[in-house]
């Protein structure tokens, strides 16, 4: 496993565009396509500018609840490959 990037940055004073959302990590997650498609939907559903929004907040929502890391019932998790 590779080291995480923190990518956050400062913005001017005065500067336009919008404030920072604070300190980041990058990461690339491939969703099945129709699970893909799904979060496109309700994503643009629930108002937010991007798919990337969306999933944080919801996992950030399903960790505050107690939900995080537990699978579905019944389901196997997804193989893991190198």
């Amino acid at each position: 496993m590779s080291e995480h990037e923190r990518i956050g940055r400062r913005r001017s004073p005065g500067k336009p565009g919008r404030p920072s959302k604070g300190l980041r990590y990058a990461r690339t997650i491939r969703f099945p396509a129709d699970l893909n498609e799904a979060l496109e939907e309700a994503a643009t559903e629930a108002g937010y500018d991007n798919v990337n929004d969306y999933v944080v907040d919801v996992v950030s929502r399903a960790q505050s609840a107690g939900l995080f890391p537990a699978a579905a019932p019944g389901q196997e998790p997804l193989p893991i490959s190198a």
